[in-house]
């Protein structure tokens, strides 16, 4: 491993060197271990697969553990394994993770180039729903080009404008910039709600 990559890692010093030989099935079982010492290991199996996000998900079906890992982590440090193996496994057997553990995949995943590559994907394999802009009581391209020629001269680009599926009072609204959509809680497409906004507070 280029050194630069371990620099770029918090606490990195006592990490042993055979674990930068192990495979991913391997360091698993050797977490498993770690947190389980009295229950014989299950029939392991660790997957990277094509998600649209860097998503993990561990289950224990059957006696059998499986592993399935976004892609985006297949080129991850042998410490940044270790330390998702550690969070996955706590999660599974509700055994608290260590900090140090926690610190070093959000490190890693919070690195520049991880969230380009990040970017990139989910532009590529993530679906969106956009329902449009056209609601039963509002236009959101109208109400985005009055916005826009109020304050900003009319000089903003025009994102994708859809309405939510459900009328979430909770999240009002939200902005993907991999898809470049913007999309608004069906609680303002009411003939009783300005077009400002005003008159959310009187949604029943």
């Amino acid at each position: 491993m280029p050194d630069f990559m371990l620099d770029n890692l918090p606490d990195n010093q006592g990490l042993p060197a055979s674990l930068f030989f192990e495979s991913p099935e391997e360091i698993y079982c050797r977490v498993f271990r770690e947190i389980k010492p009295r229950t014989a290991l299950p029939e392991l199996r660790v997957e990277f697969c094509q998600f649209a996000n860097a998503n993990c998900f561990i289950k224990l079906d059957g006696g059998r553990l499986e592993v399935r890992m976004s892609d985006l982590l297949s080129g991850a440090p042998a410490p940044v394994m270790e330390a998702l193996a550690h969070i996955l496994l706590g999660k599974l057997y509700r055994q608290p993770v260590a900090r140090v553990y926690s610190n070093r995949y959000r490190l890693y995943l919070n690195r520049r180039d991880m969230r380009r590559q990040a970017h990139l994907v989910r532009q590529i394999r993530g679906r969106k729903f956009v329902s449009g802009p056209v609601g039963e009581h509002r236009n959101l391209e109208e109400v985005f080009e009055g916005l826009n020629e109020r304050f900003f001269d009319g000089l903003m680009g025009r994102p994708q404008l859809g309405w939510s599926r459900a009328r979430s009072r909770s999240l009002l609204g939200h902005y993907d910039p991999s898809h470049n959509a913007i999309i608004i809680s069906r609680v303002f497409d009411q003939e009783h709600v300005s077009p400002g906004g005003a008159g959310v507070r009187d949604v029943p």
